[in-house]
């Protein structure tokens, strides 16, 4: 009996353990978009919130009224996204 009381204990340790390294793996990335004839991204900060990289977004803001000005017929913009997530698509080798 007690040797099961313990087993029990351990595998909740182990189970524990497994979901907070899963909640710390999440996090975003803020990528920033632009280009005048192709597109152009790259990431620009990674954060552990949404709501973190919503505020660095409009932080950086001014990085995109900034190329908007001096590339008027081109395009800029910001965007979160979970780092999961590449907008630039899958890599190739």
């Amino acid at each position: 009996m007690m040797r099961l009381r313990r087993t029990s204990a351990i595998a909740t340790l182990f189970l524990l353990a497994g979901t907070a390294t899963a909640s710390a793996e999440c996090s975003w990335v803020l990528w920033f978009t632009s280009g005048k004839t192709t597109e152009q991204t790259s990431p620009t900060d990674a954060v552990v919130t949404k709501q973190e990289c919503e505020a660095e977004m409009a932080r950086v803001a001014s990085t995109v009224r900034d190329y908007k000005r001096k590339y008027p017929d081109g395009f800029a913009y910001l965007r979160c996204l979970p780092e999961s997530v590449d907008p630039r698509g899958p890599k190739t080798q």
